[in-house]
């Protein structure tokens, strides 16, 4: 039963991800529109007075508070990308689970709980977007009378029906993942979360490095214990609030730094499709399928399927100064005053062909009738 749920679980997320990468490519747009946030004044009064490097802590404290990224440095944003902690810049079952975990703990009996959550999911969806939270509340809600799996179910068939996954069908594909993977029941989460990283990986052509097994969980930790104190802290903001936060931040920051350094230093994957079907043999223990997988592998990866030109019988280089660069998918167009040179990268090799400049056949014609 485990095992037929989370295969599921993947096989709808791949089918919904491989819909979505067609219907972008088809419409060129490389981005889904995001949902709207929230600014905290009390967070922009203190961005006016503070140092370079708070002002970074205090952009990262308030997107994961509001789900606006938009102010946070690209530095940061490729180290948490790095290590697969996207979702921290996203309001989502995270934030909530970890800010309502403490209250949980305190609170044994199951009906004053609902009452908490539903009395907290009514704030929540009188916000405007948020709409991994307002998942997440769904899901939370569901589950108290459903039960876990099928409570899960219902929610996001909810969801849909809601209209979220119009709204942002990438977040919904990421939920289902995700969220499916913990209400699976299965031993090794995670290594399923780090097969979860890969299929992203896959669909979004980013490398994934391995060391996020071992690092994601333990910074998942950190963020998931000091969640609830950067909330209670990020209300009203005093001066004394704002110093702890930042010293919260500045430790959570330096983990960062360490695990993204760490990262640096181990060569990352290249996920593919035989890349995906290994890690689904490895997990299902298929021992002779994986074997058979493994040893087409190597011939798959890095493969330029374009055939390598072949040499010409003279070789023709340009003399004059460059006109113009046109760049393509697989290399460079350069334009010469006297002729032009096409640089492709094919099989791991640059191939030039060079050509002359060709006179046009106007050009041609008048100085035949210059000569006669």
């Amino acid at each position: 039963m485990k095992r037929n749920w989370i295969l599921s679980v993947v096989a709808i997320t791949f089918l919904l991800l491989s819909l979505l990468k067609f219907e972008e490519l088809k419409q060129f747009q490389p981005y889904f529109k995001a949902q709207p946030t929230y600014k905290l004044k009390r967070f922009e009064e203190a961005k006016k007075i503070a140092s370079p490097k708070d002002l970074e802590l205090l952009e990262l404290w308030e997107s994961m508070l509001t789900g606006r990224s938009a102010p946070v440095s690209k530095w940061i944003k490729e180290q948490y990308k790095s290590l697969g902690l996207n979702h921290l810049f996203t309001p989502s079952g995270f934030h909530l689970s970890a800010v309502m975990m403490p209250f949980m703990k305190l609170i044994k009996i199951k009906s004053v709980q609902f009452w908490i959550l539903f009395l907290v999911g009514m704030g929540i969806f009188s916000l405007v977007g948020q709409g991994a939270l307002k998942r997440m509340v769904l899901v939370k809600l569901n589950q108290h009378w459903l039960g876990q799996k099928m409570g899960f179910v219902v929610a996001l068939i909810l969801d849909i029906l809601c209209g979220s996954f119009a709204d942002s069908p990438l977040s919904f594909c990421y939920s289902f993942l995700f969220l499916g993977i913990i209400y699976s029941g299965r031993n090794f989460l995670v290594l399923w979360f780090f097969f979860a990283q890969s299929l992203i990986a896959y669909f979004s052509g980013d490398n994934i490095s391995p060391m996020i097994v071992f690092l994601s969980p333990v910074l998942n930790l950190a963020f998931g214990l000091a969640m609830p104190l950067l909330l209670m802290l990020a209300i009203p903001l005093c001066e004394w609030q704002v110093e702890v936060g930042l010293k919260i931040l500045y430790g959570l920051q330096k983990l960062v730094e360490m695990s993204a350094s760490v990262t640096q230093h181990v060569p990352t994957l290249e996920i593919n499709i035989m890349g995906l079907v290994c890690f689904g043999l490895f997990f299902f223990r298929e021992r002779m399928a994986l074997a058979l997988a493994l040893l087409v592998l190597p011939f798959g990866l890095n493969m330029d399927k374009n055939k390598a030109p072949g040499f010409s019988r003279y070789d023709f280089v340009p003399q004059g100064h460059v006109v113009k660069i046109i760049y393509h998918k697989s290399g460079e167009t350069v334009y010469f005053n006297d002729g032009k040179c096409r640089r492709d990268l094919l099989r791991g090799v640059w191939w030039e062909r060079c050509s002359p400049r060709r006179r046009s056949k106007r050009n041609k014609f008048k100085k035949l009738s210059s000569l006669s």
